[in-house]
């Protein structure tokens, strides 16, 4: 199933949100002056993928943990 964030942002699409981060932070390169008002929605837009990221990134490691938690049960309950 897929999550949404409150703004829409598909969190288990992580590697989508950092290629749109690397987008934005290429328009803000490519500027020689910025349109305030373009980059405020730039920085918007940023702030939240960047927020989107790090929960999807605390959800894939506490996923990792619980496999690695059941294959060290499943590796102990094999010894005994």
């Amino acid at each position: 199933m897929t999550k949404k964030i409150s703004n829409g942002v598909d969190k288990n699409k992580l590697k989508d949100s950092l290629k749109k981060l690397e987008k934005i932070i290429e328009w803000f390169d490519s500027q020689k002056e910025v349109d305030v008002e373009a980059g405020l929605e730039k920085v918007k837009e940023g702030t939240t993928l960047i927020k989107a990221s790090k929960e999807r990134l605390k959800e894939l490691e506490n996923e990792f943990e619980e496999v690695k938690k059941e294959l060290k049960e499943e590796i102990e309950s094999d010894i005994e």
